[in-house]
């Protein structure tokens, strides 16, 4: 999972996005009022911000949801140990074909209205 993210904040920031907003969800060892609370982080250090989150015991990458937004591409690190990816920005069709190379199953899921 962190490959992946890594993989994108690389792409991300070749096209010129430099930080995004960072929060932490169901499954994370916060106060639920401290969940879903954006943190802007630099894409260039947003492993290591992870890292961090993890060994201090916030979160555990793949039980918690791990929400990474910018203005057109949002990528969730999911609680059920999965990835989502939406959003307007090319990178997320090419995310999806990366998905598909590698041997992953990606499938659009539709929002709930």
């Amino acid at each position: 999972m962190l490959a992946e993210l890594t993989e994108i904040c690389a792409k991300l920031v070749a096209t010129g996005v430099e930080r995004a907003a960072v929060s932490f969800g169901w499954d994370s060892n916060l106060d639920i009022d401290d969940m879903w609370v954006d943190v802007e982080v630099s894409l260039t250090a947003l492993p290591e911000y992870l890292a961090n989150a993890e060994s201090v015991g916030t979160i555990e990458v793949g039980k918690a949801d791990i929400f990474i937004k910018t203005a057109d591409i949002e990528f969730t690190l999911c609680h059920e140990s999965d990835l989502h990816v939406t959003g307007t920005s090319p990178l997320v069709a090419e995310t999806r074909s990366r998905w598909s190379n590698l041997g992953y199953e990606p499938y659009p899921v539709e929002p709930r209205v």
